[in-house]
C-alpha cells in the first residue's frame, strides 16, 4: 500500500510539473489560414515581410495583407496541384537544386568555405532545407500554367475591361 502511495504521488508530481511547463510555453508559430490541407503560418508572412522590407525599405501599411493574399493564392494552387495529382520527379528537383547552388557558388567564386560560412550549413544541408520548398514551387508553377492555358481573352474583352475602369 505504501509503495502504491509513493508511486501515485510521484506520478502526480510529474503531472504537476508537466502542467506548469505547459502553462509557461510560448507560441513559436501560429496558423493564420488553411487552404485545403495547406497551412499558412504567421512565420511565413513575417519572413516574406522581412525580405521585402530588406529589398525595398519602407513598405505600405497593407503589405502584410498583400503577402497573405499571395500566400493564399500559392497554397490554393499547391493544394489543387496535389488534388490533380500533378507530379514532380525527384531528379527534376535535384537538377534545379544543383543549378541554384552552382549559381550561388558562382557568385562566391566557387568557394565552398565562403558558402558554408554565409549559410552556416554545408551545401548538402542547404539543399535538404530547400528541397521541399522547391518541389512545391514547381508544383505551383505547373498548376498556374495549367490554369492560364485554359483562359482565353480576346483583344476586345481587354479593351472593354480597361474602358470600364474609372
Amino acid at each position: 500500500m505504501m509503495k502504491q502511495v509513493k508511486y501515485l504521488s510521484s506520478i502526480l508530481a510529474a503531472l504537476a510539473l508537466a502542467v506548469s511547463a505547459l502553462g509557461q510555453a510560448q507560441i513559436v508559430d501560429k496558423v493564420i489560414a488553411t487552404v485545403g490541407g495547406e497551412l499558412v503560418l504567421l512565420s511565413e508572412v513575417e519572413e516574406q515581410y522581412a525580405l521585402l522590407e530588406a529589398q525595398s525599405g519602407v513598405l505600405p501599411k497593407d503589405a502584410r495583407c498583400n503577402i497573405v493574399d499571395q500566400l493564399l493564392s500559392t497554397k490554393l494552387l499547391l493544394n489543387q496541384a496535389k488534388l490533380d495529382s500533378i507530379e514532380v520527379g525527384d531528379d527534376e528537383v535535384e537538377a534545379q537544386l544543383d543549378a541554384r547552388i552552382e549559381r550561388i557558388l558562382g557568385f562566391m567564386n566557387n568557394d565552398v568555405t565562403q558558402f558554408e560560412a554565409y549559410y552556416g550549413q554545408t551545401v548538402n544541408q542547404v539543399k535538404e532545407q530547400f528541397r521541399e520548398d522547391l518541389k512545391n514551387q514547381i508544383l505551383v508553377d505547373r498548376m498556374r500554367a495549367q490554369v492560364i492555358t485554359s483562359v482565353k481573352v480576346t483583344p476586345s474583352e481587354v479593351k472593354q475591361f480597361f474602358n470600364s475602369i474609372p
